[in-house]
């Protein structure tokens, strides 16, 4: 379909001001057994157009036989009438405007007479179907352009949405897993299959709830799937890219030209036949494209090392903390051997290399009892990663009811890191009184080993049931560093400086056995036991060292410790499950002991702890129809405290903010309650989704602060009760217009009470947010075009200072357009507006708009050769700007980063099957 002006006026005029003057059909009848007497019920109805199959409308009959279509327009269409146990009824109808309303008042099914092969056959006729709990979709009902991919087909699919980033949602849940033929393809990034694979090979796409069973001792959580299920004449081929870009160093770097060229490259070789699936990428780039994540300090012990009040490090799809340089490459295969092809084989490598530099300030408030004060921190950092990781799997059928399942994993990994931060301590009068200077540099290396082991058995009586599995998690981590400090006092004035050479070891390994037994004691009722045994071992060693007489020789013992950690955990529980088609009711309980050995090595002091835990857990789920469900769920938790919040030696690597461990810990226990509902119609794609959460934590993890007379911290972790969160959400994706309008409003609230200890007193933060949040989408065949917009109100309030309550606001507005247009061209926009408010003048307040736009051109009879020109950030306002509030502690943080720049972009992707090969976002 080509976009015109025309089309878009035309569109809109009849969204919003005609849609009940159009000519439009509608179909009744009443459908009836072989007698003609009775009525027969869920009897499938369909119109499907005449010359292209689409279809135009569905429904089922009710218990009174009834059915009605209506709600598009005069056409010549096909009527097709089926039931599983009946005959098939086919009527051929031709529309016309003096003959738009019909009404078929007896169809009586005959028996069925075909042979079972024809029944499937015609089952398939039914584009959406429920298969117990798994919802069904016949990929050919769906008319989609030639040459289009699965992603193209998923936008089709009533309930489906696929955003610009490939994120799939099936009826405003999030799809957490993307299957091709029951397996991954090609590793756990869903844009390769669903980017890359062609829509015509696609027999149906099914969606559905599973176990989650990559945790330890098995995760209790369930994970929503979509399957693609391939048809056999497509289960074989090869596709792939190659793509460079580059801006010729033309991007004025600190106002010079030529000093630092921005690119981006990729190489992506997949080929598949049946099982076997055989895949090899390189990526490298130095772009926020990245997708560079900062690492997990914790595993280096180095979580007390970064800025004084810089943001948490995380992983981000694309990078938008500093300017990165990355380069990923790895190589993927899987396959299934044996007798029958039964057993399944995989194995993948991958290598990373990383480096980011860092630039940020950051400002934050602090208030106290009777005071407040000031502190102002510039942090740059180099941080460079390198990283090998081998994982392979092996699954096979010991016998017609044994499984058994292997999963090892390897990572080797390095680190450097250098760190320098100023920061400056100021009054509630605004007069500088402390100025730190501290350098870190780091150097770290760490292997891990992982796996786990499975052996699962099934009886010859129903629903019975017998896991054994074994996990294993082993780190030995290993990093030398030194810090050099330098701290002025300015009243009176007065200098010191710090010269030190670290050595901080962590080593851990955990051990998990768990057996789990199912019994059926009646048809809808079972009973299942389970046993967990857990031994760990984390030993963590420290050293200290002061530079004297040219060496770093100085012992620092009030520095130093090793200090070790042993764990032993016995659970058993036993819960009732019972399940009709519409009720689920699940419920039990979990009795835990823990046995804790906390030793000083230095000291030869010992801290025993012995804990005994019950941990309820209930479930009820509701479903009145296959498309309507509502769920409760109340479920216990208890985490033991990190082996870093446990040592009891101070570090001192940020000497403004020293921390200690607490051998006196207690493991925290947690209650969660959660109340969902999820309703949703299969043909016009309407959903509706509401749900609310409630935890609340005895015995959790807060901070102990004191603060010196400059604002220095010196903290450790307490056990406190009370900490609690809630959050209350709902939504709903309403389409109109034949789907090519689609507007999904949803809201988010939440209240959080966290405690914490301010100079031995107790403070309580409470914050209240609540955002909205608006998306309206337009898609046509050459034109997509979505508009967005959310508002956030956060208001925290601290117990110990009034001074601190103040409430702020963060906004964004933006639109996204894709346009097609005819010889191979297309425009790419896309706009967002931000403003951070709050009262009074402070470093929050900023408003910033943010454009990049993309223009490119296909050639060849394939279209498979793009150049495009992409443009970033076009008027150079993109700044990263947060705000974090952490109990009496108020921070805003901005980062440089990469803003405006301009690629020259080439691309050329294939397949085997000498079509289109559409785009994908890369590898994550």
């Amino acid at each position: 379909m080509k976009f015109s002006i025309k089309h878009f006026v035309t569109v809109l005029f009849l969204a919003f001001t005609a849609f009940g003057f159009s000519q439009e059909m509608k179909v009744t009848g009443t459908v009836y057994d072989t007698t003609g007497i009775k009525p027969v019920m869920n009897a499938m109805v369909m119109a499907v157009r005449m010359k292209d199959s689409v279809l135009l409308g569905f429904d089922r009959t009710s218990s009174d036989g009834r059915f009605e279509l209506k709600g598009f327009e005069i056409d010549t269409f096909s009527l097709i009438i089926d039931h599983p146990g009946l005959d098939e009824k086919i009527y051929y109808m031709f529309g016309h405007a003096d003959n738009k309303e019909i009404d078929i008042p007896n169809v009586r099914l005959n028996s069925k007479a075909q042979e079972i092969e024809e029944v499937v056959i015609y089952a398939n006729r039914n584009p959406i179907y429920y298969r117990g709990d798994t919802l069904v979709y016949i990929a050919d009902s769906f008319q989609v352009a030639e040459g289009a991919v699965v992603e193209d087909l998923l936008k089709k699919l009533p309930g489906l949405s696929v955003d610009k980033d490939g994120k799939i949602t099936s009826q405003g849940q999030a799809i957490d897993q993307v299957l091709v033929d029951g397996d991954e393809f090609f590793g756990t990034d869903p844009t390769i299959a669903t980017k890359n694979l062609g829509a015509d090979g696609i027999s149906t796409v099914e969606v559905y709830e599973k176990e989650n069973d990559q945790g330890i001792g098995g995760s209790e959580d369930k994970i929503k799937v979509l399957d693609l299920r391939l048809k056999d004449d497509a289960k074989k081929g090869y596709f792939g890219r190659i793509s460079g870009a580059s801006d010729f160093a033309l991007t004025p770097i600190n106002g010079t030209f030529g000093t630092n060229p921005f690119y981006e490259g990729e190489l992506l070789l997949n080929r598949f036949d049946g099982a076997q699936k055989i895949s090899v990428f390189a990526l490298t780039t130095n772009t926020p494209r990245s997708s560079f994540g900062r690492g997990d300090l914790n595993k280096f012990g180095l979580n007390n090392e970064r800025g004084a009040n810089s943001m948490p490090w995380e992983d981000n799809t694309t990078n938008q903390s500093g300017i990165p340089q990355t380069f990923k490459a790895g190589v993927y295969f899987s396959d299934k051997i044996g007798k029958n092809k039964g057993a399944k084989i995989g194995f993948n490598y991958s290598y990373y290399n990383t480096q980011l530099e860092a630039i940020s300030a950051s400002r934050s408030q602090y208030f106290l009892t009777d005071t407040t004060y000031y502190t102002d921190d510039s942090t740059r950092s180099m941080t460079r990663n390198e990283s090998h990781n081998i994982n392979f799997n092996f699954t096979a059928p010991l016998d017609s009811m044994t499984t058994i399942e292997i999963r090892p994993s390897l990572s080797f990994d390095f680190q450097n890191q250098d760190n320098s931060d100023m920061t400056s301590f100021i009054t509630g009068d605004q007069i500088k009184s402390l100025e730190t200077t501290i350098g870190n540099k780091t150097k770290s290396e760490g292997i891990g080993l992982s796996g786990m082991a499975r052996l699962n058995r099934k009886f010859k009586k129903k629903k019975r049931e017998l896991e054994v599995r074994y996990d294993v998690d082993i780190q030995d981590n290993k990093t030398n560093g030194n810090l050099n400090t330098t701290t002025r006092i300015f009243t009176p004035l007065y200098d010191s400086i710090v010269d030190q050479s670290k050595i901080n070891d962590n080593s851990g390994s955990n051990h998990y056995a768990t057996i789990t037994y199912i019994e059926p004691i009646a048809k809808k009722l079972n009973l299942e036991f389970q046993y967990l045994y857990e031994y760990g071992l984390s030993k963590q060693n420290r050293e200290t060292y002061d530079f004297a007489n040219n060496t770093y020789s100085s012992f620092r013992s009030d520095l130093s410790n090793i200090f070790e950690s042993t764990r032993q955990q016995h659970r058993g529980g036993l819960e009732l499950v019972f399940q009709t088609s519409k009720h689920t009711i699940q419920g039990g309980a979990r009795v835990r002991n823990i046995d804790i050995a906390n030793n000083n090595l230095i000291t030869n002091v010992q801290t025993p702890q012995n804990f005994t835990n019950v941990l309820p857990r209930f479930t009820y789920e509701y479903k009145p129809s296959v498309s309507t469900r509502f769920s409760l769920n109340y479920t216990t938790n208890s985490v033991q405290p990190s082996i870093n919040d446990l040592q009891p030696v101070p570090d001192n690597s940020n000497p403004n903010r020293i921390a200690i461990g607490n051998p006196d810990l207690t493991p925290n226990y947690t209650h969660d309650i959660r109340l969902n509902f999820n309703t949703w119609q299969a043909m016009s794609g309407r959903y509706i989704y509401a749900g609310t959460l409630f935890n609340v934590t005895d015995d959790g993890f807060a901070s102990s602060t004191v603060f010196d007379q400059f604002g220095r911290t010196f903290s450790q972790t307490v056990n406190t009760d009370g900490n609690m969160y809630a959050v209350l959400y709902a939504g709903t994706g309403i389409p109109i217009y034949k789907r090519i309008i689609t507007v999904k409003p949803n809201l988010n609230s939440s209240f959080t009470r966290f405690n914490n200890f301010i100079n031995s007193e107790k403070n309580t933060t409470d914050n209240f947010a609540i955002t909205g949040q608006a998306d309206l989408e337009f898609r046509w065949d050459s034109l997509e075009v979505t508009l967005n917009g959310s508002y956030t109100y956060n208001n925290p309030k601290s117990s110990l200072s009034v001074a601190s309550n103040s409430p702020y606001t963060s906004q964004a507005y933006g639109a996204d357009v894709v346009w097609r247009l005819p010889l191979g061209f297309k425009i790419g926009v896309e706009g967002t507006y931000y403003k951070n408010a709050q009262q009074g003048q402070g470093f929050f307040n900023i408003e910033y708009f943010i454009l990049n736009a993309e223009f490119s051109k296909a050639f060849l009879k394939t279209s498979n050769l793009v150049v495009g020109i992409q443009g970033n950030d076009i008027f150079n306002q993109n700044i990263n700007a947060a705000r974090q509030v952490n109990g009496n502690i108020i921070t805003d943080n901005r980062t440089t980063i990469i803003s405006r720049y301009f690629l020259l972009k080439v691309t050329y992707r294939f397949n085997n099957r000498k079509t289109k090969e559409e785009d994908f976002n890369g590898w994550h």
